[in-house]
């Protein structure tokens, strides 16, 4: 009997290996096709970049830089579509050994991290990529105001992919250990039944979490912990008033 459902397991996991790589080939071709359009899309949304130009505008040093550029990109985007999937598909598999307390748990996990991991993307786009090069860019325009060391920017597109990336990164693990520490302290202030003890300390969090994935600029900063405080205040004012609604 062991062994039979040795077997079963093991074609199961081989199937949802099968379907996770078909869909990343999928989604890897489909991206390719489109690659000048996904390119356009990840430059469009910086602004202060392209106010440099009237368009879109790098050098390239070498003639097969654009081909790796533009693999790199399809690869980038392929691999986080299959780490989605691959999640989802664990998370599948796991269920079905479960208690239910247990399964509305892991789904609820999952939920706040993939909402965590579209926030950190819009974050990313509409924020940070703006706000950073924005910062950056002052210092070109500060040495062209004091005319005593110049400083021209010429992007490069390999290195200005690099910046996109590593930045996706880092605002999406610290947005991804933010979910899990308000997920941690919202069970120990459950616990302890004192939110408002905790606060303060989520406050504290939401300060070093927006100086982190932001740069040095003040406005940036104060503009990410404000949200993060709000949507804090909503959640507590929402579960409270389910709270009552259960009671009544």
């Amino acid at each position: 009997m062991s062994f039979i459902n040795y077997k079963k397991y093991s074609i199961e996991i081989r199937n949802r290996f099968l379907l996770i790589f078909f869909a990343w080939l999928i989604c890897f071709n489909t991206c390719y096709h489109y690659k000048e359009i996904i390119l356009f899309a990840i430059v469009k949304s910086n602004n202060s970049f392209l106010e440099l130009n009237d368009k879109p505008y790098f050098i390239v040093t070498n003639i097969t830089e654009v081909f790796y550029v533009y693999f790199e990109l399809v690869l980038f985007i392929s691999n986080q579509i299959a780490i989605f999937i691959s999640a989802h598909q664990l998370f599948m598999f796991l269920s079905l050994g479960l208690y239910r307390f247990e399964f509305a748990k892991l789904k609820l996990l999952f939920k706040f991290f993939t909402l965590s991991w579209f926030f950190s993307s819009i974050l990313l786009i509409k924020l940070i990529i703006p706000f950073s090069w924005k910062f950056f860019l002052s210092f070109q325009e500060g040495s062209i105001t004091a005319q005593t060391v110049s400083f021209f920017l010429e992007v490069k597109l390999e290195e200005y992919l690099k910046y996109f990336i590593n930045v996706y990164y880092i605002c999406l693990v610290s947005c991804q250990f933010l979910t899990l520490l308000i997920i941690a302290l919202t069970s120990l202030s459950k616990e302890f039944k004192n939110i408002k003890a905790f606060r303060r300390l989520f406050y504290i969090i939401f300060i070093i979490f927006s100086t982190v994935i932001t740069p040095p600029d003040i406005l940036s900063q104060i503009l990410i912990c404000s949200v993060l405080i709000f949507i804090y205040e909503i959640t507590i004012f929402l579960k409270k008033i389910r709270t009552s609604m259960v009671t009544n």
